[in-house]
């Protein structure tokens, strides 16, 4: 019996061993899921600020585009309507027109290539049939000469036959004019009517798209990005050269935008976008578009590349991934290293217990690091300051500081992204720098500018800080501060609460070339400012139920004519009360300020 029971501690050994490896698999397994998905959903939300912040920039560039070539545009139809009474008067002498389509050239610049005025048959009987004086310009010459023949009949032309209809601020579609100005134009026309209001001739300014094109090269918000206007139907006015953008591509996004079967998407601020793809360069991107305002009502087109635009935040995702894969191998060998060992398991338990500690003793570093007790907050009247941070965890990424400096209260306010200790170092790193940056700076704006700088250098985790910056002159009650994505304070005046009205700054650690905006307000005596993080408005109870800033408000007309230590103790009150046995799932930090001046 005890032979048989030996030959079976191996084969049950095996069966552990195998059940082991077979829990340690499915474990590295679920991790990596696990950590792909975290990975994605930073990718996602990272990308999605980016392409938020990227349409704004599109549309400022459209919109400056649109303006620079409405200014041109014009200008030109500005020029022709002022000629259009002398025209008009003087409209039976022919010498008259020669000279005045000369002079439109001259003044045109050299975007305008040529000025014609085409009349209808045999309006001067001597002229014959075709009369169209043209002025084009050669050089630093213009010369006028006759073009108008049955070869180059421009009774059939449209810009002639809209302008003896009667229609005027009438621009044409693209076209190659041979015989006038012998180049790309767009023609703008208006008639010029006898002295009994009848159009007896058409006025054509011919300006070269060249000169569009050259001028929208000027605008670019990346190397391989590009500008095009299109008509409405999809015609090209001005696209760029070769090197930059193929025709091919051209033509296939005109025909993109008119194709109602692609796909495109309505922006709010009423540009439309959609995806394309460049055969030749073999690069995607996304082509921004939306409609001038002025006539010509022209299509202003941005494209870009998705590997200029996102390209570092491809790379950054691939590096998280390598990361992730490394790390997922790494824990695959310690699960079967612990499967093989329980005295390994021991010793994981006791490392995680050394763990627990070292979390203990951070949670008192990072509580050492808060403002406790400022001497010249104790002892100056003028104000009174109460703040409290209670941590989801033992370590959050909650932080408020201040401290008084000639007379002035600086504090700020912050939440950072994500939890435990990445955001608790992240926490530490962003109070001291905002001591050590407020030390030498006044001017919110500029203090909040050079954390984000900081914060943005190496910042591969994507990780960033939603702040609030103040400072607060203690003898006026005069108050400049900046807001960096973070919750809106509250504002009472002893009676009635007010949300202090905020320009939505983005975070720091995103973008280091943000420009922040400082605004400024006056707290009157006796006021009270009521900082907070989201954990307030996002405290959850037994059914889920976030508190909101609705049940916030009314918390709050409840501490009306409290102290801000009484008013921080009555909100944290209310927030368990609220929550009941739900524990806190964010950290919650709470700052009062009452000016007594």
């Amino acid at each position: 019996m005890s032979e048989k029971v030996k030959s079976q501690h191996p084969d049950a050994k095996r069966q552990f061993d195998r059940r082991g490896r077979r829990t340690g698999l499915a474990i590295v397994i679920l991790a990596a899921v696990l950590l792909e998905a975290m990975a994605a959903v930073q990718y996602y939300y990272t990308r999605g600020i980016l392409e938020r912040s990227l349409e704004k920039q599109v549309l400022i560039m459209l919109r400056s585009a649109a303006m620079r070539l409405d200014g041109h545009l014009n200008a030109v139809a500005d020029q022709a309507s002022s000629q259009v009474w002398h025209a008009q008067q003087h409209i039976d002498d022919p010498g008259y027109m020669e000279t005045m389509v000369k002079n439109l050239v001259k003044s045109g610049g050299h975007s305008v290539l040529g000025v014609g005025v085409g009349f209808i048959p045999y309006y001067y009987p001597e002229k014959g049939r075709w009369y169209e004086p043209y002025a084009r310009r050669t050089g630093d010459s213009v010369e006028v000469e006759q073009i108008g023949s049955e070869l180059h009949d421009y009774l059939e032309l449209g810009f002639y036959k809209s302008s003896i209809k009667g229609d005027t601020l009438h621009w044409t579609t693209p076209y190659m004019d041979n015989m006038g100005a012998k180049n790309m134009v767009v023609t703008y026309s208006l008639p010029l009517r006898d002295s009994r209001g009848c159009p007896v001739a058409a006025l054509g300014i011919d300006v070269a798209t060249d000169w569009i094109s050259e001028s929208l090269r000027k605008i670019s918000l990346y190397p391989s990005s590009f500008c095009l206007v299109l008509t409405e139907e999809g015609d090209v006015v001005a696209a760029p050269d070769d090197s930059i953008c193929s025709r091919e591509l051209v033509d296939t996004i005109a025909s993109q935008m008119i194709n109602p079967a692609v796909k495109k998407v309505e922006k709010a601020n009423g540009v439309t976008s959609f995806e394309f793809y460049d055969k030749a360069k073999g690069r995607s991107g996304r082509v921004y578009y939306a409609r001038k305002t002025n006539a010509p009502k022209w299509m202003m087109v941005k494209g870009v590349y998705d590997d200029e635009a996102f390209g570092e935040l491809a790379q950054m995702q691939r590096n998280i991934l390598w990361l992730t894969i490394a790390g997922v191998l790494v824990l695959g060998l310690i699960i079967m290293l612990f499967a093989h060992n329980g005295r390994k398991l021991h010793d994981t338990l006791l490392q995680q217990q050394r763990t627990n500690n070292e979390l203990q003793i951070a949670n008192g570093i990072q509580q050492a690091l808060l403002p406790l007790d400022e001497p010249l907050l104790r002892d100056d009247a003028r104000v009174q300051v109460e703040g409290r941070l209670i941590p989801a965890r033992e370590v959050g990424g909650d932080l408020y500081n201040m401290f008084v400096c000639d007379g002035k209260l600086f504090f700020c306010i912050g939440d950072v992204s994500g939890k435990g200790v990445p955001a608790a170092l992240i926490m530490a790193v962003t109070q001291t720098l905002f001591h050590n940056v407020a030390a030498e700076e006044s001017n919110p704006a500029r203090i909040m500018e050079r954390m984000n700088v900081t914060a943005c250098r190496n910042n591969e985790a994507g990780m960033f800080v939603t702040l609030f910056i103040g400072v607060l002159d203690l003898s006026t009650g005069h108050l400049d501060y900046c807001n960096g994505g973070h919750e809106r304070p509250l504002l009472t005046d002893g009676a009635r609460w007010s949300v202090l009205q905020c320009t939505p700054n983005m975070p720091i650690g995103l973008f280091d070339d943000f420009a922040y905006e400082m605004q400024q307000t006056t707290i009157a005596p006796g006021a009270t400012l009521f900082l907070y993080t989201d954990g307030l408005t996002e405290a959850r109870n037994a059914r889920n139920e976030l508190l909101g800033r609705n049940r916030v408000m009314q918390l709050m007309d409840s501490c009306n004519g409290l102290a801000p230590k009484a008013m921080v103790d009555k909100v944290v009150a209310g927030i368990k009360q609220y929550a009941g046995q739900v524990e806190p799932s964010d950290d919650l930090t709470l700052l009062a300020i009452k000016f007594n001046a």
